[in-house]
């Protein structure tokens, strides 16, 4: 595999989990309201506050998802390459899916990024 293909393939990834998770972060939130129109218990975020407190959410998502990808290009060390790690640890307990995706990530990175020394 080139460089160029384990990049676009790394890319993907990262873009992938940017939507899904903001996808689900927003389901999530029409969940909660949909709850409470049903009388079931309230959730202790609700109305607006909800809807600010999952916006933030998914633009921090967002944000590292951006950052991922050049601390994923990065050959320097951590200080430059947490975001990356960051994204990874947080797919790791999404089996299967976020899971095969981290993995991936991780021999990625490995093999045609390495840090420098």
């Amino acid at each position: 595999m080139r460089v160029e293909t384990a990049d676009t393939l790394a890319k993907v990834i990262i873009v992938v989990q940017a939507v899904l998770i903001s996808l689900l972060l927003i389901g999530s939130g029409l969940l909660m309201q949909q709850a409470t129109e049903n009388g079931e218990q309230a959730p202790t975020l609700q109305g607006p506050l909800l809807w600010l407190f999952l916006a933030v959410l998914v633009v921090a998502w967002l944000w590292l998802c951006r950052r991922a990808w050049a601390g994923y290009l990065s050959t320097e060390g951590m200080g430059r390459q947490w975001p990356f790690w960051v994204l990874v640890a947080v797919q790791l307990p999404s089996f299967p899916l976020g899971t095969l995706m981290g993995v991936g990530l991780i021999f990625l990175k490995i093999k045609f990024h390495p840090r420098s020394q």
